[in-house]
């Protein structure tokens, strides 16, 4: 394998993502989250299977929320993978991304606001350049704002910093994301976001999924059922819990995987 030496430019799509990009339709979505920090996919699995991923938070989520859950059900797994989000993570967070959560939440009518926050939580100001973490929410009811939707500060990601105690308060330029239920709405780890508190009756059912670049610290860690969950679904589940990098070994770094996780890191 030879060395890739130049590292592609924030908001670039590499030579070899360009025709899934494209094959997938997603280039518009592409150029809608370098440009604004967010963007929604509508219409990306069937009734059927927002049905049993619903279902099945609802089931594992008794107290309005959970994480670690990407080992509890094999909906998880093929939501994690589904094929737009795996490109839309490589584009955002690098060749060599992984899986950082896998969480739900569920909020009834009365829930409050999270607060304002951008997810780069665990990085200092100034942000880098390149997108750190990709967060995809796939709503499972319509987002709308009295239904209590994620709520974005538009332009916010070109700070490239936290909100401070103001801002936080104001909400200055707030806006809804609202779509329709079977969407995901994805954003960069800039962008500062908060929800509206629900004023709807009945729940709104959320997915939370989390990538991050190859070089971050993951939220969650699912090395006790890494081997199971790498049987039942490959290789690009492998790559996703870190199984196919030089890094974070207990044997130390596997060096037969060094110029792969070096070019992973520059595409």
């Amino acid at each position: 394998m030879d060395a890739i030496y130049d590292t592609l430019p924030p908001g670039a799509i590499s030579e070899e993502l360009a025709p899934v990009i494209q094959s997938l339709g997603l280039t518009r979505h592409c150029e809608e989250l370098a440009t604004n920090g967010w963007t929604v996919i509508e219409g990306m699995a069937t009734a059927e299977f927002n049905d049993r991923l619903r279902r099945t938070i609802k089931e594992r989520s008794p107290s309005g929320g959970a994480n670690m859950l990407l080992h509890k059900d094999p909906v998880f797994a093929e939501a994690i993978l589904h094929p737009k989000l795996r490109a839309m993570a490589e584009f955002s967070v690098g060749r060599g991304h992984l899986l950082s959560q896998v969480a739900a939440s569920v909020r009834g009518k009365g829930a409050p606001s999270i607060g304002l926050h951008a997810d780069h939580n665990w990085l200092p100001a100034p942000f880098p350049a390149h997108n750190m973490l990709l967060t995809a929410c796939w709503a499972l009811d319509d987002y709308t704002e009295a239904g209590g939707a994620t709520l974005i500060i538009p332009g916010s990601h070109t700070a490239r910093r936290h909100p401070d105690g103001d801002e936080i308060r104001a909400l200055k330029g707030a806006q809804p994301i609202e779509c329709p239920a079977g969407s995901v709405a994805l954003w960069d780890g800039n962008i500062w976001h908060s929800n509206y508190p629900r004023q709807l009756e009945g729940e709104r059912v959320v997915c939370h999924i989390t990538y991050t670049r190859l070089m971050m610290r993951q939220v969650e860690n699912y090395e006790p059922w890494a081997d199971e969950l790498i049987e039942q679904h490959g290789e690009e589940m492998a790559q996703l819990l870190g199984q196919r990098d030089l890094l974070f070994k207990t044997t130390g770094a596997d060096y037969s995987r060094l110029t792969e996780t070096f070019n992973n890191a520059k595409r």
